[in-house]
């Protein structure tokens, strides 16, 4: 004979026993829901910690699952990746790069520009270059560095627009609670190189130095 509890005695009602069963059932179900939740906020934020061939999986997930944009792998080109239009033509260039202590570089700039080259495309036709920056830093403070002048200096004069993994993981967000997100992206890119800066606000400027910076409109 068991001590355990047996189910069929739950037929025998006590007090508000129905009520908190029906209770404990509702509870169940908000945690399920909490948890896929956080699960997908961890999911959008793993582009910020990934790097290698993961990162570049991650930023071709990001930019079509929370940006909308349609994105393929360039087959003849291990590592391109392109921005499609909606008549399924390639318009931009996407290069991946990190950097585990630093910000976005000139030379992450030339490797664009060079894959950008060799691919056939237009010549200075519109590239995005997406940099993992400061991916050792330990806290949000030290990995939110602007990129520096000099950098979006010469990705304006060659018509590619960076942005940092957190930059598009603020896009995202602002895309998630209804507000532009791709749309603005590509309006960034069509009007020329420099950096697209989404801030803690999630303001979206694009910084076109030497000529000024353009707030993108909510």
């Amino acid at each position: 004979m068991t001590d355990e509890y047996p189910a069929y005695l739950d037929e025998l009602e006590i007090g508000e026993e129905r009520s908190v069963r029906k209770r404990i059932g509702e509870l169940r179900a908000e945690i399920d829901a909490l948890a896929k939740s956080l699960e997908g906020a961890r999911k959008a934020k793993r582009i910020l910690y990934v790097g290698g061939d993961d990162l570049r999986g991650e930023v071709v997930r990001f930019l079509a699952e929370d940006l909308g944009l349609k994105v393929r792998p360039a087959g003849d080109d291990p590592g391109g990746l392109w921005l499609q239009g909606e008549d399924g033509q390639d318009w931009c260039l996407v290069e991946v790069a990190e950097s585990e202590t630093g910000n976005a570089t000139k030379e992450q700039l030339a490797g664009t520009m060079l894959r950008r080259a060799r691919s056939g495309g237009t010549e200075g036709g519109p590239a995005l270059l997406v940099v993992n920056t400061y991916r050792s830093g330990r806290t949000i403070e030290d990995r939110d560095q602007p990129v520096g002048s000099d950098v979006v200096r010469r990705a304006a004069e060659d018509n590619v627009l960076v942005t940092r993994t957190v930059d598009l993981v603020r896009l995202g967000l602002r895309a998630a609670q209804g507000f532009p997100g791709g749309d603005q992206l590509t309006e960034a890119l069509r009007g020329g190189g420099g950096w697209l800066e989404v801030d803690a606000s999630l303001t979206a400027t694009a910084h076109r130095a030497p000529a000024g910076s353009t707030l993108l409109a909510s």
